[in-house]
């Protein structure tokens, strides 16, 4: 098995100290390096400052670090889509629409332990709030009645200080021989890790589909990894997210195992020349 190419993602929230958090995605791949960094309102969730850094290319550009005006003034929040392809078509580099998205999430993920600062009243109002705007969005969501502890008994409380949250991603490509290929994508962060394995050959079709919800919310979460099988067969190249979505469960599924198998399917367009 000889490994062709891989990409590494880090995203950070942290409180900065002065009524602001600082979010930071850092992306490396085999001929990329960069970073999408924002700096937002505690309370309002209002971008103060957002800047794109690019370290290394395979385009003979220099480092550089610019300003993302399109950014600033608006919420690092669900309501980020229209702002973040902006964000792209501004730095002219869908990568850094991806990178500014994975920051927002991260600061939405890090919402959990702002209860006050965000107007909740205690943790079971902000657990309300969720299930309420994510029912049936998910598994673990569409399920709550079989759901064996709610959220803060799984996290183990609202109270975190100086660093809120953190999240690894590492997608790589392995040619296994006789136009055999390999795709494989890890999640590791504060709520979860999951992992995916998929056997593709030279037409990128799905031979052989597999995963594993290492740490979840709820046991209820980990019976997903077994709708991977449903790619067996399935042409990854060229599929939207919508698809691979309806595949995966919708409702019925991961957020986090969808996503992870659309990381790894941006892997063939970013990689297979190589292939």
């Amino acid at each position: 098995m000889k490994n062709i190419a891989q990409r590494n993602w880090y995203t950070e929230v942290r409180r900065s100290g002065n009524g602001e958090l600082t979010g930071k995605t850092s992306y490396v791949d085999t001929f990329r390096e960069a970073a999408a960094y924002l700096l937002v309102d505690v309370h309002s969730f209002i971008i103060n400052e957002a800047w794109w850094e690019e370290q290394r290319s395979s385009n003979p550009i220099p480092a550089q670090t610019r300003q993302v005006t399109p950014l600033q003034g608006t919420e690092a929040y669900f309501s980020s889509g229209p702002a973040l392809k902006e964000a792209g078509a501004f730095l002219k580099d869908p990568l850094a629409a991806a990178l500014f998205s994975e920051t927002v999430k991260g600061i939405i993920q890090a919402e959990t332990f702002l209860l006050s600062e965000r107007g909740y009243n205690s943790e079971d109002d902000y657990t309300k709030k969720w299930s309420d705007f994510y029912a049936g969005s998910c598994r673990y969501y569409s399920n709550l009645d079989q759901v064996a502890k709610d959220w803060y008994e799984y996290i183990g409380g609202s109270k975190r200080t100086g660093n809120l949250f953190v999240r690894f991603k590492t997608q790589s490509l392995f040619e296994l021989g006789e136009n055999q290929y390999l795709l494989t994508g890890n999640l590791s962060d504060s709520f979860h890790e999951v992992n995916v394995s998929l056997r593709i050959d030279d037409e990128f079709i799905v031979k052989e589909a597999d995963g594993v919800l290492l740490r979840s919310p709820d046991i209820i979460c980990r019976e997903t990894a077994s709708l991977l099988v449903n790619l067996e067969g399935i042409k990854l190249k060229g599929m939207v997210k919508k698809e691979l979505a309806s595949i995966l469960g919708n409702g019925q599924g991961c957020v986090h195992l969808i996503d992870l198998v659309n990381d790894c399917m941006q892997m063939l367009d970013t990689f297979s020349f190589r292939l």
